[in-house]
Parts: C-alpha cells; sequence; structure tokens
C-alpha cells in the first residue's frame, strides 16, 4: 500500500515544484505586466509566450496569435519579459504580411515596452511573439483599449 501511495505522491508533488519554478512565466507575469498600464487603457487581453533557445539549422521559434481588431479603436500592445530568462521578447503586429508596428526596431537595436495603432479596418489581424537572437525566453503581451 505504502508502496502505491509514494506512486501517486512523486507525480503529485512534482506539479507543485514545476508550477512554482515557473510562476513569473505564468499569471505573476501578467499581474506585473497589466499593472504597467496607463490609466487612460483598459485591459482586453493578454498573449504568452513561452520559446525554447533557437537551435542552429531550425527556424526560429515564433508564438502566434490572431486578434479581431475593430476598425476606428485606438490600441495599446505592450510586452513585457520573465526576468529569469535571457531572451528579450518581440511583439510584431501584421496585416497579412504587412507588418503594422513592433516593440523592437533593428537598425536601432532598441526595445520598446509597448506601441499604439489606429485600426484603419475591422479584420483579423496576426501577432508574433519571438525572442531577439532566438534566444529562450517568456513574454505576456497585453493588449489594451486606450479610452479616448
Amino acid at each position: 500500500m505504502k508502496k502505491h501511495f509514494l506512486i501517486l505522491l512523486i507525480p503529485i508533488l512534482s506539479l507543485f515544484v514545476s508550477n512554482e519554478v515557473k510562476a513569473q512565466c505564468n499569471s505573476s507575469l501578467v499581474t506585473v505586466c497589466s499593472a504597467k498600464l496607463s490609466d487612460d487603457a483598459t485591459y482586453l487581453k493578454e498573449l504568452r509566450a513561452r520559446l525554447q533557445a533557437h537551435e542552429s539549422g531550425q527556424q526560429m521559434p515564433v508564438a502566434r496569435f490572431s486578434l479581431l481588431l475593430n476598425k476606428g479603436n485606438h490600441y495599446r500592445f505592450n510586452i513585457c519579459n520573465a526576468e529569469e530568462f535571457e531572451g528579450q521578447a518581440i511583439l510584431q503586429l501584421y496585416d497579412k504580411d504587412k507588418l503594422l508596428g513592433t516593440s523592437y526596431f533593428s537598425k536601432t537595436k532598441k526595445h520598446y515596452p509597448s506601441f499604439d495603432f489606429i485600426c484603419p479596418k475591422t479584420g483579423v489581424y496576426k501577432v508574433l511573439i519571438s525572442f531577439e537572437d532566438g534566444k529562450e525566453g517568456c513574454a505576456v503581451g497585453i493588449l489594451s483599449l486606450v479610452n479616448k
């Protein structure tokens, strides 16, 4: 009986340990990032990305999301990194293959914590989250509506 109890106890304990180790990469990171929203913004959605390091010869890992955005709305995209990972997050907004906004400018190699987007037409837009130089990382993007 004790043997069966131990067999059941080990997987249960490993769940608690793994959740605690990754806590910053989950709900607490969402809380930290959403707290950075300005008073003129209303939280709409979170976009979570946890990516492994880029292996040479393989395609760069990217988290992909689809969002329905409405014409005339003023949106803000915030991005926050989990401190325990080396990767610096890059959030990009696309309409089909056209880049509409980004949190990183490769020419200046500068990261920005947010960018605004005034939606020109109602439709489905793509959001990509990746990490600079393909490093391992965890990030949360926050979509918010800027109040007029």
